[in-house]
């Protein structure tokens, strides 16, 4: 009955936050890339792997279909029909992959090499302050271990694109603004799960072309300065904190029509996401999902994250 209510307030709304407008591109490709045991059918897409490391590519078309695959760095060579086998540099950042197979529209791979979790010291890596992730993972689960790397962000790759509608520095934390590399994590599940969430919202007939991100990544010394516990998933890159901003006054968007923002916007959208978890094709996008209510510094929000098993809450 939940699901029903608020897909009803979804498709019956008078949207009133901007202009039609151009139909939404969900960004799709009619072909597959399974990279490092990633599939993606996106026309873009981001993949965070450590230097050197050895990943397999896949491309999912008629084993006829003549590609053509360009890595400006790294060692590639093919192993099989259709697959290959990528070796990225010692270097750390940007090193893109685009594949082209003929008469289609090609994919980029935007493949960024981490810097080892070894350069960290002393809770710092270049000036930018980490902190410490907790010694023992909760309750045993290895989503809680230490990253192996982190992404170092220069000002050139804060707009590089993730997917079709989302950069990389829309992630960012919000800590030591003007300082420069910065540093994060941030989990290919959680940005998939974002552009499904995305095109389905435009499905239901609310019209955007992102989700304002309030907030993504934290590092762990940041996360504790603001009063959050230590297992957030924002720490490891597998949260985000999201509402619909159409019209660009830093709050929701009203999205049941009702000529105010307020929680009960927020519902639409977290129910439009528990729609996607209880559809088979979507399960595995199962994880946390919140509901948080405006504060006078802020408007409400929808909590996301990529942790693959439920765990609901509201916060009024």
């Amino acid at each position: 009955m939940r699901a029903l209510r608020y897909l009803a307030a979804a498709l019956l709304l008078p949207w009133s936050g901007v202009a039609m407008a151009a139909p939404f591109d969900p960004g799709r490709l009619d072909y597959a890339v399974q990279f490092n045991g990633k599939r993606v059918d996106w026309h873009s897409f981001a993949f965070f792997v450590l230097p050197r490391q050895e990943v397999p590519i896949r491309i999912y078309l008629d084993p006829d279909t003549p590609v053509v695959i360009e890595a400006g760095s790294g060692i590639l060579r093919q192993t099989g029909d259709l697959a290959w086998e990528w070796q990225g540099p010692d270097q750390a950042g940007l090193h893109p992959i685009v594949i082209r197979p003929e008469g289609r529209t090609a994919m980029t791979l935007n493949v960024v090499t981490k810097v080892p979790t070894s350069k960290v010291e002393d809770a710092w890596i270049e000036g930018y302050r980490i902190g410490h992730y907790p010694t023992k993972p909760l309750r045993g689960n290895p989503i809680y271990l230490p990253p192996h790397g982190f992404i170092e962000v220069t000002p050139e790759l804060v707009d590089m694109p993730v997917s079709p509608h989302f950069t990389l520095g829309q992630f960012l934390c919000k800590q030591q603004p003007d300082h420069w590399p910065k540093y994060m994590v941030l989990r290919e599940a959680l940005v998939a799960k974002l552009e499904i969430i995305l095109e389905e919202v435009n499905q239901r007939g609310i019209r955007t072309d992102g989700f304002h991100i309030m907030s993504g990544f934290r590092t762990p010394w940041y996360n504790q300065s603001i009063g959050n516990g230590r297992f957030s998933r924002h720490v490891w890159g597998g949260a985000a904190d999201i509402f619909i901003d159409s019209n660009g006054d830093g709050r929701m968007d009203d999205l049941n029509g009702d000529g105010k923002s307020d929680i009960r916007d927020a519902e639409v959208l977290l129910g439009i996401i528990e729609d996607l978890y209880e559809t088979r094709k979507h399960q595995r996008l199962h994880g946390g999902l919140g509901l948080y209510g405006p504060r006078p510094h802020r408007g409400s929000f929808v909590h996301v994250d990529a942790r693959g098993q439920e765990a609901r809450w509201s916060v009024p």
